[in-house]
């Protein structure tokens, strides 16, 4: 993490973006857009966002930010063509370093900081499905003092969040005490007092990181965290599903990598935390059904075969010999890959995240675990194959219930884990 401050050193917005913010400051609300290859979705974003400022926030002093990485195709042809209200603000301006969604959101909130900004409102700029009304169903509860970060609360499909069901939302809510089913959203209302936290903290990651890392800052720092902005979230990039090697897996280093790092700087807060603080109730979502998400679930599971037969041996230092066979045991003869078991792998990867001090030992830590989640997923994925949208969800509530019940496991091991190299 150390790069981070490196280039945090060098942060500047250009004089005139500068300039810009000092002219409109104080702002009430800053929706920060996030743009990079989106030519097809941002032109509609950027509409749905205006209509909704102008017509739910008549009386505040608001702009929008468009911030735009390198794109291939003509998203910044795309950007240009918007037009928004007179009493909105808009400005338009490119990441401040390279590095992907965290650079964005950085830039974001300097920009927010430059222009004294009371909020900030996160939204991607591939998303299909946003509405005007999406803008005080996630923003109210931070404009009327109620909340430091609200995230959505998505109707996805079983097959959706792939990373957050069997990973990133048991071991958040586990840690931190917090049941936010969507930890990685993409989509987020931040006040003055969390983006000034964020901006200062030694663990800001500059790619898909950032998410996790949002909710986690605010979980461990104390800040006030509501679910809002409940609905279909469709997005473009979901159907970069289909190519997991070329979307999902980087993401999931990213991400998990973020998850880990935090975990190990706010050890003492988790630790101390009392191992289930209240009980969890899930009940029944009548709600719309939400777009279903295709899978390949033969060749996920080719995939994970033959990559656990290269990556078995140095799988092997990071998972004691009991569960290392028990795993074996699984791939060897085709059996469930089953929550307890994975739950297992999982503490213990982020016991020996906790040891490892170079990035390569890092990378190959996550990318053994990435083998191992493919596995893990594609015997959930098996196992909810004929169930409806509420039964899968049962048996993401069972995992994450599960992941609490071993939690003692998982800080006495945290202590007294054997170094990783």
């Amino acid at each position: 993490m150390d790069v981070h401050q490196d280039w945090k050193k060098d942060l500047s917005l250009k004089p005139e973006i500068v300039e810009q913010c000092k002219e409109l400051k104080p702002l009430d609300i800053v929706v920060g857009v996030l743009c990079k290859d989106v030519e097809s979705t941002v032109l509609s974003v950027l509409n749905e966002i205006n209509e909704g400022l102008y017509r739910y926030f008549p009386d505040y002093k608001k702009a929008i930010v468009i911030c735009c990485a390198e794109s291939e195709d003509n998203t910044d042809g795309a950007v240009n063509l918007f037009q928004p209200y007179n009493s909105i603000h808009k400005i338009v301006t490119r990441d401040i370093t390279t590095g992907g969604k965290g650079a964005g959101v950085m830039t974001i909130f300097e920009i927010a900081h430059k222009a004294e900004a009371k909020m900030v409102v996160l939204m991607d700029g591939d998303l299909l499905s946003i509405k005007p009304r999406w803008l005080p169903m996630i923003a109210n509860p931070v404009v009327y003092g109620r909340a430091d970060l609200t995230v959505p609360y998505y109707i996805r499909d079983k097959n959706d969040g792939v990373i957050t069901n069997n990973l990133v939302y048991p071991f958040t809510r586990t840690l931190y005490g917090m049941d936010i089913r969507q930890p990685i959203a993409g989509e987020y209302a931040i006040s003055k007092n969390l983006y000034e936290l964020l901006r200062g903290h030694p663990l800001f990651p500059l790619d898909f990181g950032i998410d996790i890392f949002i909710l986690t800052v605010a979980a461990a720092e104390g800040m006030y965290v509501k679910e809002g902005l409940f609905s279909l979230k469709i997005h473009e990039s979901t159907t970069h599903y289909l190519e997991p090697e070329k979307f999902l897996i980087p993401m999931f280093r990213k991400v998990t990598g973020s998850m880990f790092e935090l975990a190990k700087y706010y050890e003492e807060y988790w630790k101390k935390k009392p191992a289930r603080w209240k009980t969890k109730h899930h009940r029944e979502c009548f709600s719309q059904k939400p777009i279903p998400v295709n899978i390949n679930i033969a060749d996920m599971k080719k995939s994970y075969e033959a990559e656990f037969k290269d990556v078995k041996e140095s799988v092997r230092q990071y998972l004691p010999d009991d569960i290392m066979n028990r795993l074996e045991n699984v791939v060897n003869n085709g059996k469930n890959f089953d929550s307890n078991l994975w739950i297992d792998i999982v503490y213990n990867y982020a016991a020996a995240y906790k040891r490892v001090n170079n990035e390569s030992g890092k990378y190959q830590l996550l990318d053994t675990l990435k083998t191992l989640w493919i596995g893990r997923f594609v015997s959930y994925a098996t196992e909810v194959q004929d169930m409806d949208v509420n039964d899968a969800e049962k048996v993401i509530q069972e995992q994450a219930n599960l992941f609490e019940e071993k939690f003692e496991y998982l800080k006495t091991i945290y202590e007294n884990n054997i170094p990783a190299q």
